[in-house]
């Protein structure tokens, strides 16, 4: 990977574009973490690509590459959740497609229901470490690094965040 970020680095376009392709669903992933619409998950993707395509000579350590383009990730989908908060208005459509979005997997249905319950009981910033730690596996550390926290800040946040999960599950979802 690391030979791919000093090719795009040079400003080889197909080093680049193997390099999204490979992270695509994860950036996905993360994306639908802040958003629920995939129009404003694709947005966020699609600007974060741009931003990385224009700002990937200035990536200092090509080690950092997949850190530096989830941190760019999350700043963007932040600011569509902003713009999209300023005008809240949700019609009766647009929740009956998001229901029909997340069972049209039925196969995974279960599992979509429980991760999608347990992360809805988590703080944005604690689902995006839970995220991270355990899907994408990062590291306190590189955690720390994308959201701008201390390594030890990570860690409890993530410690807590686990024994919130654990007490919804003990609970049977109250």
């Amino acid at each position: 990977m690391e030979e791919l970020v000093e090719e795009a680095r040079k400003g080889n376009k197909e080093a680049f574009s193997t390099l999204i392709l490979s992270l695509e669903k994860d950036l996905y992933k993360i994306a639908k973490m802040r958003l629920r619409d995939d129009e404003d998950i694709y947005d966020a993707v699609q600007e974060t690509i741009l931003i990385a395509f224009k700002s990937i000579k200035k990536l200092k350590h090509v080690e950092y590459f997949r850190t530096w383009i989830i941190k760019i990730l999350i700043n963007q989908s932040n600011y569509i959740y902003r713009q999209k908060t300023k005008k809240k208005i949700i019609s009766f459509e647009d929740t009956e497609k998001d229901i029909a979005n997340e069972i049209s997997n039925i196969e995974n249905i279960d599992t979509v229901l429980d991760f999608n319950f347990m992360c809805r009981k988590l703080k944005y910033e604690d689902r995006i470490i839970i995220i991270l730690y355990y899907m994408e596996r990062f590291t306190d550390k590189e955690i720390g690094q994308i959201l701008n926290l201390k390594e030890s800040t990570v860690t409890t946040k993530r410690n807590r965040a686990k024994q919130k999960i654990r007490n919804v599950l003990k609970l049977g979802g109250e």
